[in-house]
């Protein structure tokens, strides 16, 4: 597929076809993302990918200790405050998903947050960590790394939705997955091919035009 073309196509699926991702597949979409740039050519990601019966399993302790936590991490930085803008941007999207929701006789919230815990049905989820002893400037390097995974899975025929929920409980998912503690949950990637007639992978927010987020020096 064309660059350009997956880039304009690429959106968040939220409903996944059953059918499993070759072995083989899964490595070369990994691979483009080692190609990504990194600071001094740290390359500081790393993965696991979790597929089949331990996926389910996985998901049903997430679903559980959702149910009976609320979360086991907590964040730095929780004093953040979003800019207005970005907010009302958060707003809108909310606001036109829950909509489509509501719409089908279901419950937005409860929706989403099991559905994310649940990986949104994808038969593959790719966990994405760093160390968690390096400065935060660094998931820089995570994200040039995920989008070359985003875009050459859009390339292959593949959908993907990145999905942060589940850092609340990544203490659960390390103690899963075996993982040292002081290994840092970033991001997952929920991967499969997608269900392209499901009016739910229909849905694609706007983005702004250039002249609200660019300032032109001299060009």
């Amino acid at each position: 597929m064309d660059l350009w073309k997956a880039i304009r196509e690429r959106n968040s699926i939220r409903v996944f076809k059953p059918d499993p991702v070759p072995r083989k597949l899964i490595e070369k979409i990994l691979g483009a993302g080692l190609e990504a740039p990194s600071s001094a050519n740290m390359q500081p990601w790393e993965f696991a990918v979790v597929c089949g019966e331990d996926k389910d399993k996985l998901s049903r302790s997430l679903l559980r200790a959702f149910s009976e936590k609320g979360r086991d991490y907590d964040f730095e930085g929780k004093e953040i405050q979003f800019p207005p803008r970005l907010l009302q941007r958060r707003r809108v999207f909310f606001g036109e998903l829950f909509q489509q929701l509501e719409d089908k006789g279901l419950k937005p919230k409860q929706f989403v947050q099991e559905r994310t815990l649940s990986f949104w049905g994808a038969p593959v989820i790719i966990l994405v960590f760093m160390d968690g002893r390096m400065a935060k400037r660094f998931f820089f390097d995570i994200g040039t790394c995920v989008q070359n995974i985003v875009l050459a899975a859009q390339a292959e025929g593949l959908g993907t939705h990145l999905i942060g929920l589940i850092l609340k409980f990544q203490n659960t998912i390390k103690a899963f997955l075996q993982i040292p503690l002081e290994k840092r949950l970033v991001v997952g990637i929920c991967l499969g091919y997608p269900d392209l007639e499901h009016p739910l992978n229909r849905y694609k927010p706007n983005r702004d035009r250039l002249d609200e987020s660019v300032v032109w020096v001299r060009c």
